[in-house]
């Protein structure tokens, strides 16, 4: 499933009241797929810093396009994960895990234009401690 059939596969089920357990795993792949995408960045900006030219066989426009690509997958995925939080069932929450992926986003946005990988880094980091705080969720379900 790719991650623009997540976001539309968890904005259909998190309306429905037997779908939880399913809008959890959604959302927990969908921060998987964040996690892995900002890894690329990263990666993507480090190759940059070290040898703007490190591989021949790849051209400028392909570096760019493939760059370009993780970069707008990683944006989109932290839009759905923002439309997707639920501001009536737990405001404090969804407030604070908005304002979480906002500074991801910004973090991302400016380490991507400054060729800085430092901000991808902590975006990263804080990215996997709320999927690790989604897998403990999903443990509980489990022993439930």
């Amino acid at each position: 499933m790719s991650y623009k059939e997540y976001i539309t596969a968890y904005e259909k089920t998190k309306f429905s009241t037997l779908s939880n357990t399913s809008s959890h795993e959604i959302v927990r792949e969908l921060m998987f797929q964040l996690s892995n995408y900002l890894q690329k960045i990263a990666i993507d900006i480090n190759d940059y810093s070290t040898s703007p030219a490190k591989s021949q066989n790849i051209s400028k426009k392909e570096k760019a396009l493939k760059k370009s690509r993780n970069m707008s997958k990683c944006l989109s995925i932290i839009y759905g994960l923002q439309t997707a939080l639920d501001f009536d069932k737990a405001p404090e929450i969804a407030e604070n895990l908005f304002q979480l992926y906002e500074f991801v986003r910004q973090q991302v946005i400016k380490g991507f234009s400054n060729k800085d990988a430092a901000g991808i880094s902590q975006a990263s980091g804080i990215i996997l401690e709320i999927l690790s705080g989604w897998n403990d969720i999903s443990k509980h379900q489990r022993i439930n």
